[in-house]
């Protein structure tokens, strides 16, 4: 029987399964599906490897050349400051001849100024100024006839700061507006330290052009000097140097003047040089003149190798993507096809063909997974041949088993109702007993009698308290309950359910309050059973209410068609996992540290069902430790009649 009932949920879950499929039409086949998957991962994969190593490259790329640069920066700056030094040192040599030495700035100190026009090229003309700031001994290469004694350049920044034992090297200028030039000057001392006049020089600027012409950039790269007003002091194109081109409007001259002395990592920049064109730049400063050496190459060159790189990848990519597409191809014919044949016997065999074999031979997992679909096929076959029977039997015993069931049930309704009026015929003749003895009409009672009597006569009324619910409760079951529905005041059926109880609740010193409703609420509901259920709710309230607590009882409105009732009080609450469960029959909620409550559990029972005989619902709000709220709902007009 077990395994009847297994083939037959396999086999309606492989029929939904299919049904679902063929509705849908929204899962792809499974050969296209693995196919895209495939070339996607594939594809995905080797596009991620080949940005990944054209990013790394281009960083390289972009290190090295920005290192290179520098270097040749740093190397041609090194070689220009050096030529300044050579020069400046040359001009401290002369100054210390033995003429100095023994007769001071005489005119027998020409020939050393002579001589040193012979040993430095660059130095067109050299004057020795005495300590008076007047020129004593000049010498020229452009002139025959120099001023002697004549001027007075104490004023001068080059004489102040030779004076005081250090070189002075001047700003650049353009003598005659073509050529670059910049004066040096040193001081002249007879002895260490005692300064008797200052050689100043003017330096032709033109043989810094040798430095920089000679450096090789690429194929395309240049070098180039600037002062930090932005003038050339020398250009590969000497043309732009004779005419004075300055170019402090470039980017990477600003860039380079506006960075820190001593900077030690590499400062390139991608800018516009001269000619408007994109050009990596970077530089070195010498700090000691102000100047600036630039290096320059295009753009193009640079990226050139990282275009080629792509290139280069690009293609490998593409060999590799089509690498990717054949082997999931191969795949796909592999082993997705087998597996779509499974797929296919599977919605036969849902399709109710049992005598369905496969014949797949991969010669691997695939064929062994055929084998056992095969097998399994065969089974449900043999299973399936006798299944309707199986199950038409046990539907017939389920039905017998219902029928049993409501034939006990309706047995156990008819012992509960005949048994509750069995035990009211005795119950109300011990009642009645019981109150003519209170009455004293056999005779007067001691203490003790009437005390016993009082109880039996309490536990009598509360013993046809349950057995009424029962009663109620078996009615309600049976379907047999009266309903005799009209229109109702709910305003007065509260008050005269609250004045009733009002007695219950002093006794425990509750407070117990009706707001007062709107006089003309009508509601279309049971009298008896609506009091019925305001007695149990309102009831429940003051058992559960400690002393001194309050009951409050309210009515509202709830849209056009309903009408709502909440009865509030103050007590202990009810926990979260029971609010579901009160409605239940038999069912008491729990209350830790207080005597359990005394009653059969079927009063909020009966009250659901009395509210739902109205087509109202009923529910309960609470919270631990401040109170409960049960409220129901009843129809303004009757329900039926809509």
């Amino acid at each position: 029987m077990e395994t009847a009932k297994l083939v037959a949920f396999l086999i309606q879950n492989l029929k939904s399964k299919i049904q679902n499929k063929r509705v849908g039409q929204k899962r792809g086949r499974l050969v296209r599906n693995y196919f895209l998957i495939s070339v996607l991962l594939i594809s995905g994969g080797l596009i991620t490897s080949g940005l990944v190593e054209l990013y790394f490259r281009y960083q390289e790329s972009w290190e090295h050349l920005a290192r290179l640069q520098h270097e040749i920066s740093a190397a041609a700056a090194f070689k220009i400051e050096r030529f300044i030094q050579e020069i400046e040192h040359t001009l401290r040599a002369t100054t210390k001849s033995r003429e100095i030495t023994e007769r001071g700035l005489s005119p027998e100190y020409h020939f050393e100024l002579r001589r040193l026009l012979v040993i430095s090229r660059a130095i067109t003309q050299a004057v020795a100024i005495d300590s008076e700031g007047m020129v004593r001994v000049a010498v020229s290469r452009f002139t025959t006839a120099l001023p002697r004694g004549e001027g007075d350049h104490t004023a001068s920044p080059a004489f102040q700061q030779a004076r005081q034992g250090k070189s002075y090297f001047g700003p650049v200028y353009f003598f005659r507006g073509s050529e670059p030039y910049m004066t040096i000057a040193v001081p002249i001392e007879r002895f260490a330290g005692r300064a008797i006049g200052v050689l100043q020089a003017e330096v032709n600027l033109k043989y810094v052009w040798e430095v920089v012409s000679n450096l090789k950039v690429g194929s395309a790269g240049y070098a180039y000097a600037v002062a930090r007003n932005g003038d050339l002091i020398a250009h590969p194109d000497i043309s732009l140097v004779l005419q004075r081109r300055n170019v402090a409007h470039l980017d990477q001259v600003r860039a380079a003047f506006q960075s820190q002395p001593g900077r030690q990592k590499p400062t390139e920049v991608v800018a516009q040089n001269l000619d408007r064109k994109q050009v990596f730049s970077s530089w070195s400063l010498i700090p000691g003149l102000d100047w600036a050496v630039f290096v320059e190459l295009p753009v193009e060159e640079v990226y050139g190798p990282l275009y080629a790189s792509m290139f280069r990848t690009s293609g490998l990519l593409l060999v590799g993507l089509g690498m990717a597409l054949l082997a999931a191809l191969f795949v796909a014919r592999r082993v997705v096809r087998p597996l779509e044949t499974l797929r296919k016997g599977v919605e036969r065999i849902g399709g109710g063909d049992m005598s369905l074999r496969l014949d797949v031979k991969t010669g691997d997992e695939i064929e062994v997974l055929a084998e056992e679909f095969n097998r399994m096929a065969e089974n449900l076959r043999e299973a399936y041949s006798g299944l309707e029977q199986k199950v038409a039997e046990r539907t017939r015993e389920l039905a017998l088993a219902n029928e049993r069931l409501k034939e006990l049930d309706r047995l156990k309704s008819d012992f509960v109702s005949n048994v509750s009026h069995e035990l009211r015929t005795p119950l109300t003749a011990i009642k009645g007993s019981a109150d003519l003895l209170l009455r004293d009409v056999a005779g007067p009672l001691n203490e003790k009698q009437a005390h016993y009597l009082t109880r039996l006569r309490s536990n009598t009324q509360h013993l046809a308290g349950l057995i009424n619910d029962l009663l109620d409760l078996s009615k309600i079951e049976a379907g047999k309950i009266e309903f005799q529905a009209s229109r109702v005041s709910l305003g007065g059926l509260v008050h005269e359910v609250v004045e009733t109880l009002r007695p219950i609740a002093a006794e425990k010193l509750i407070t117990l309050d009706a707001t007062a409703p709107e006089p003309s609420i009508l509601v279309w509901a049971d009298r008896d059973k609506v009091t019925q259920v305001l007695m149990n709710l309102i009831g429940n309230a003051i058992k559960f209410t400690p002393a001194q607590g309050r009951v409050t009882v309210s009515t509202a409105r709830d849209g056009k068609e309903w009408v709502q009732v909440s009865i509030n009080d103050t007590g202990p609450g009810i926990p979260a996992k029971e609010r579901q469960k009160i409605f239940d029959k038999f069912y008491q909620a729990s209350s830790e540290g207080r005597q359990k409550p005394k009653g059969t559990g079927l009063g909020l029972a009966i009250s659901k069902a009395l509210v739902e005989l109205h087509g109202g619902k009923i529910w309960v709000e609470s919270e631990l430790n401040c109170g409960s709220t049960f409220t129901f709902t009843l129809p303004v007009s009757d329900p039926r009649s809509g």
